[in-house]
This record gives structure tokens, C-alpha cells and sequence, in this order.
């Protein structure tokens, strides 16, 4: 077994069993190494079972991207099995240190086989939109990565959530509003516009670099376009998202026999 693949399988047991890894097992993993040790993560999962749902972007501000000395976002894989229903209640006990993150989804309407597409193109292939929380998890101690690590995670995918869909148009979503509620009180409002790096950006960003990666992007893949709000640390509590005239709401707790 390869080293590379031998920390694929490491990473993925600590996904299952909620048991993070030492950040120093991931020191020296450059950016393709680590798209490189996704790959073989997500190839293990498929091999379980899993199969790919969708993609998400990561690091889509120049803030993050400076620190992490990148010159553009990143992005890791979704599959069917990251995928939670509205209204769920999840168990804080089965993740290691989750982080909430409100999201813009974007639903594939057709197959995009790779090619060089312009942004009028690919948003014609979007069928739908949705409001959406991203649980992200690092199986690194403390949130302790450099880039290639982040990459070789799967860029901290855990967990994701998508609110009632609508049909997408390019004019009337190229901005949105949304509002985050935990327990009532509010914990973040705003909107997508004046960003650089709108929900649109990162959908175009992103659908270009899969595709340039030889990944094909299939009908029904969901693209989680970047966080709204800064990472929240998760309570137990209930959180409700107010986005596209509908709400989304998860409630987390700790499951008693582990406390």
C-alpha cells in the first residue's frame, strides 16, 4: 500500500469513527498531492457503497487564499451519503469539531463533459437553486492544516443539508439575502452583493476546474457555492436559515450516552 493511500484510508476511518489525526501526519502534502489523496478517499467511499452527489468550494475569499498562499479556491467531493434531510436532528457525538456554514446549493439540470464552457453556458445547465448548510469537520486536531492537508481531507466535507429548491434564473439570483437564526437569536445577516466572490463566481470557478480535473459533472449534482457567513462553531441547538423566501432549519444535539 502506497503512503498516499494508506492516508486516504486513515482519513476516512477517522471520518467513521470521529477520531481526528495529528496534524504532523499531514505535513509536506502539496496542493496536487492532496486533490491526489481526495481522489483516493472519494474512490474508497465509492468502493463502500457512496456514490458522488456533488462538489463544494472551499477557501473562495482572498482572505482565506492569502493565508493558506493558494491562488485560487479549492474544492472537495459530496456523496450521498454526506447528505442530510431539512429538519433533521443530528448528533454532535459523530462528528469531531463540525462548523456550520450557510451556502447558496446549485442543482445541475444536464451532463457537462469536459470542454471550455463560458458563464452563460454553465448557468444554462443549472436547473435549480437552494438555500443550504454545509457541516464541515476536519479530521486534522484542531483544525490545524496547510493546504495540501485541507485538499488531502477532502477540503473538511462532512455533512450537508438542502432547503426547498426553485427553478433557477441567472437575473433574479445573481445576489441573495439570507439570515441565520440559533435558538432565536440571531447570528448573521446579509447579502451576496458587492462580494467578489458571489455564489455565481464560484459556481463558474468551480464548474471549470472540475472539468479542466476530467471530472464529468452528471445531471442532479449539487454545487455548494461558498460560505456566506464566517464558520460558526456548532451547539446544541436548533439553527434556522432564512434564504430565497423559504426557510431551512437543523436542530443538533449530543447524544446522552456520550456525555
Amino acid at each position: 500500500m502506497s503512503v498516499a493511500t494508506d492516508l486516504a484510508a486513515r482519513l476516512l476511518h477517522a471520518a467513521r469513527v470521529a477520531l481526528p489525526l495529528s496534524p504532523a501526519d499531514g505535513e509536506g502534502i502539496d496542493v496536487c498531492e492532496g486533490y491526489g489523496i481526495q481522489n483516493l478517499v472519494l474512490q474508497q467511499r465509492q468502493a463502500q457503497g457512496e456514490t458522488l452527489s456533488g462538489w463544494k468550494v472551499a477557501f473562495a475569499g482572498s482572505a482565506a487564499q492569502q493565508r493558506f498562499a493558494l491562488s485560487e479556491p479549492v474544492y472537495g467531493a459530496l456523496t450521498h451519503d454526506m447528505h442530510i434531510e431539512p429538519g433533521s436532528c443530528v448528533d454532535l457525538s459523530g462528528l469531531i469539531q463540525p462548523k456550520l456554514e450557510v451556502e447558496l446549493a446549485f442543482v445541475l439540470g444536464r451532463r457537462l463533459p469536459p470542454g471550455e464552457y463560458r458563464d452563460d453556458e454553465i448557468l444554462a445547465a443549472i436547473t435549480a437553486v437552494a438555500p443550504a448548510f454545509e457541516i464541515a469537520d476536519s479530521r486534522w486536531l484542531g483544525w490545524r492544516f496547510a493546504a495540501g492537508a485541507f485538499l488531502a481531507d477532502n477540503a473538511a466535507a462532512a455533512l450537508y443539508c438542502l432547503g426547498p429548491a426553485q427553478n433557477f434564473e441567472p437575473g433574479l439570483h445573481a445576489q441573495v439575502a439570507y439570515r441565520l437564526e440559533c435558538n432565536g437569536d440571531l447570528y448573521g445577516e446579509g447579502t451576496s452583493f458587492g462580494r467578489g466572490n458571489t455564489p455565481v463566481v464560484n459556481l463558474c470557478w468551480l464548474v471549470r476546474r472540475l472539468l479542466l480535473d476530467d471530472h464529468v459533472l452528471e445531471a442532479g449534482q449539487v454545487i455548494l457555492s461558498g460560505a456566506l457567513l464566517p464558520p460558526l462553531d456548532i451547539q446544541s441547538a436548533a439553527y434556522r436559515l432564512e434564504m430565497l423566501g423559504t426557510e431551512l432549519a437543523l436542530q443538533f444535539e449530543l447524544a446522552a450516552s456520550t456525555v
